[in-house]
């Protein structure tokens, strides 16, 4: 149900307003299957690998491709940025400032290219250096990583896109990118893996070819449905207007960018430390992680809606509707990450015979099982608060978040685990994992009234 048009901008009793139920349902189920498809396509490449190839392919791209979400991310505030600078200009009735917004947008991304494509064959081989020993993993890695780095531009347009559409409360053209790109996966999966043999290499050339293509598409998508006076604006690099504004993009994102980081530095640091294990634990580690994106993306699809929602009543000072768009989006999380939970946990021998015919993998994966079922269950208000926070703007308190669940949660777990038993083991990286997620949420709760009163 939708809240009234009575309601006075700056209501805060959103517990008595109707909740927007069905609009949240309506951008959140095409989201969760668009943000689901890009992680399956991370299993399939897995899966394949696991049936196609040896343990060190598996643990190279676990690894490769900790290192590229990590950096990618650190690129991906495009998206919630562009979705909550477009959602607040159209909350505000304003589709011209929007366009601006997308053509700013746009101008960030093929800047933020060319500055990758220059430095990124001296960067990553140094980043592989530090998280993994000299060997097959690594060189592997190595090659895996530089393959897909060619496609982060083709990645950046991707998001732009899809932030425009979020922000304009259409979850269902990036569906359709997600879609196509994570099938065209797939089947290059299956061609250059099982067909000719390229093992890690051959799965990198895939997701890069995917990425492009589904790039093309997103702009194409993007081309027929702007007005055409928001297409002149985008299209017109004289207009005054671009040289405005840049300000408000350059504080929300580069607050983002940091948490995004960090967040990512940690996600990378679970994936890699297992080299410092042995191979199977490498594997295992990289298998878990991939079933922990499908929890984070399958969670988003409802943390977008409430994202979406919450920049247009940001966009009218409306915190009502802002506590609406928070309280609609609760119950269903919630049920998501119970019914994740009880899949992970159910189904995990089925689930890793699909993903993998190494026993001593699956064995080692079985150990620390427990803690990517219980994940979910954790973390899901992260997620929840995340899309509040990004959709009214507030960046800079989601930066202090990560900071304090970063440094007074996941690394003192780490030093104190390690200090007790004399070493670091998989079960403290994994139980400080777990702790700096039920951190953020819990910091992020204790903020929310803050965010409120800017808006009340």
């Amino acid at each position: 149900m939708r809240a009234r048009e009575s309601d006075p901008p700056g209501s805060t009793w959103a517990v008595t307003r109707p909740l927007p139920h069905r609009k949240a349902a309506a951008l959140a189920v095409p989201a969760i299957a668009s943000n689901v498809a890009v992680p399956v396509a991370g299993l399939v490449d897995t899966a394949v690998l696991g049936h196609f190839a040896q343990a060190v392919d598996i643990g190279a791209v676990g690894l490769g491709a900790a290192v590229v979400s990590t950096l990618f991310w650190v690129f991906s505030f495009l998206r919630p940025g562009t979705t909550s600078l477009v959602g607040r200009s159209l909350g505000a009735r304003d589709a011209v400032g929007a366009a601006r917004h997308l053509q700013r947008a746009g101008a960030l991304a093929a800047l933020l290219s060319a500055v990758w494509l220059a430095v990124q064959w001296a960067l990553v081989p140094g980043i592989l250096a530090v998280l993994a020993p000299a060997g097959p993993e690594r060189s592997t890695a190595l090659e895996y990583t530089l393959i897909r780095g060619m496609s982060l531009p083709a990645l950046l347009v991707t998001l732009v896109v899809a932030g425009y559409f979020i922000g304009a409360h259409n979850t269902r053209i990036p569906l359709v990118v997600a879609t196509a790109t994570a099938a065209m996966n797939v089947g290059l999966d299956f061609v250059f893996v099982a067909g000719f043999g390229w093992g890690a290499t051959g799965a990198a050339w895939g997701t890069f070819g995917s990425e492009w293509v589904g790039a093309a598409l997103a702009v194409a998508l993007l081309r027929r449905r702007l007005t055409p006076a928001q297409r002149a604006v985008v299209l017109d690099w004289r207009d005054r207007g671009l040289r405005t504004g840049w300000g408000a993009l350059a504080r929300f994102n580069s607050a983002l960018m940091a948490r995004t980081a960090l967040l990512m530095a940690v996600v990378t640091f679970v994936a890699s430390v297992g080299s410092r294990f042995d191979t199977e634990t490498l594997a295992a580690n990289a298998i878990m992680l991939q079933l922990m994106h499908v929890s984070s993306y399958a969670l988003d699809g409802y943390a977008n809606a409430a994202e979406a929602l919450a920049s247009h009543s940001a966009g009218r000072a409306d915190a009502g509707g802002l506590n609406a768009a928070a309280l609609a989006s609760a119950l269903p999380m919630v049920v998501i990450a119970a019914s994740l939970a009880g899949v992970y946990w159910l189904g995990r021998h089925g689930i890793l015979t699909v993903l993998t015919d190494l026993p001593d993998v699956r064995s080692t994966a079985l150990d620390y099982w427990a803690y990517i079922a219980l994940l979910p269950l954790l973390s899901w208000g992260a997620w929840w608060l995340d899309g509040i926070y990004l959709g009214a703007g507030k960046s800079g308190l989601m930066l202090a978040s990560m900071l304090v669940s970063t440094l007074f949660v996941f690394l003192p777990i780490l030093l104190l685990g390690a200090h007790i038993n004399g070493s670091l083991t998989n079960d403290h990286v994994w139980q400080a994992f777990l702790g700096v997620n039920v951190a953020r949420q819990v910091t992020l709760a204790v903020l929310y009234p803050r965010l409120v009163k800017t808006l009340a």
